[in-house]
């Protein structure tokens, strides 16, 4: 691991905590990635925005999927 990582790691936390909440919220109302990006103009790049919005999609749906199974076994 050299500094390249490390520098592409700060910069995806840095857009995360930056952007990443409220783009969460977004996509909890029905946003998808054309939509933000065309709607709200960011200043990061699509493919960061992307990228958030699939890692998001992901965890919900782990988390909605973890939640469906305790309760089947309630």
């Amino acid at each position: 691991m050299g500094q390249g990582y490390f520098e592409d790691a700060l910069q995806q936390f840095t857009k995360d905590f930056a952007y990443g909440g409220a783009i969460r919220h977004l996509v909890d109302r029905g946003y998808t990635t054309d939509q933000i990006v065309k709607e709200f103009h960011y200043p990061i790049s699509r493919e960061s925005i992307d990228r958030m919005v699939r890692e998001y999609t992901k965890e919900r749906s782990k988390s909605r999927d973890a939640k469906m199974g305790a309760n089947e076994n309630t």
